[in-house]
């Protein structure tokens, strides 16, 4: 069980962050909005679609958005699914988002583990290495080097790079949340001094930096914002 989960007379009442681009001369390049909403009990995936459904329906009545995508493996749109960063290809390689980001971890005692690049979403995720070589020090990519550091940090960096090559990229334009059900960090106080990665978030920053840039100058733009982040923050464990 979650263990933001609350009872609330007879409903489970769960939180979560509904991520939202900014617009106009705003230097943020995401907005953060906690939406409390009935929780649908089990681990069967009927439960989570449940879960999104009522979350995106009090998204809808507390921020007063019209259209929000989940995206993850549990969402009920293709396109949220496809933008999995399980399922979401590193640009033109055969490998995903996912084990990029994994594969390049960077720890006190290894990394990067390079052939996670060859191994499934899943299996790099939930490698043992990843677990058993002390603290996260930073990312190497591509013969680059990357700090801990908060959004926007070197995961957005790989999604969005992988974003840039996803043919349906505009349909995005036609949604003003997004979310991630398995993103339980629900304090917004508590990760604000912390690094964490939520495919989300990475969603949000791209459709803020794409209504202010060309789409051939948004990596560019986006590894400077992350070479002035400082690096004194605590990774979250959950990632």
């Amino acid at each position: 069980m979650d263990e933001d989960l609350v009872w609330i007379g007879n409903n489970t009442m769960a939180s979560r962050i509904v991520f939202l681009p900014t617009t106009g001369s705003n230097d943020e390049l995401f907005q953060e909005k906690l939406v409390t909403f009935d929780w649908a009990p089990g681990m069967a995936i009927s439960q989570a679609k449940k879960s999104i459904r009522n979350l995106h329906a009090e998204a809808v009545k507390q921020i007063g958005l019209t259209k929000i995508l989940e995206v993850s493996t549990r969402s009920e749109e293709v396109l949220g699914i496809s933008l999995s960063a399980f399922n979401l290809p590193f640009e033109d390689k055969s490998f995903s988002v996912e084990s990029a980001y994994q594969s390049s971890k960077v720890f006190e005692k290894g990394g990067p583990y390079l052939d996670l690049l060859n191994a499934n979403s899943t299996d790099a995720k939930t490698d043992d290495r990843l677990k058993n070589s002390g603290m996260l020090l930073g990312f190497q990519f591509e013969g680059m080097e990357f700090s801990v550091t908060k959004a926007p940090n070197f995961y957005d960096y790989l999604y969005i790079r992988g974003l840039l090559a996803f043919p349906n990229r505009s349909l995005l334009k036609n949604y003003d949340g997004f979310t991630d059900i398995t993103f339980s960090q629900t304090s917004l106080k508590y990760k604000s001094s912390r690094s964490y990665n939520c495919q989300a978030r990475s969603v949000a920053i791209f459709l803020t930096i794409s209504s202010k840039y060309r789409e051939i100058d948004i990596l560019n733009n986006l590894k400077q914002l992350i070479t002035r982040k400082t690096s004194d923050v605590i990774q979250l464990d959950l990632f």
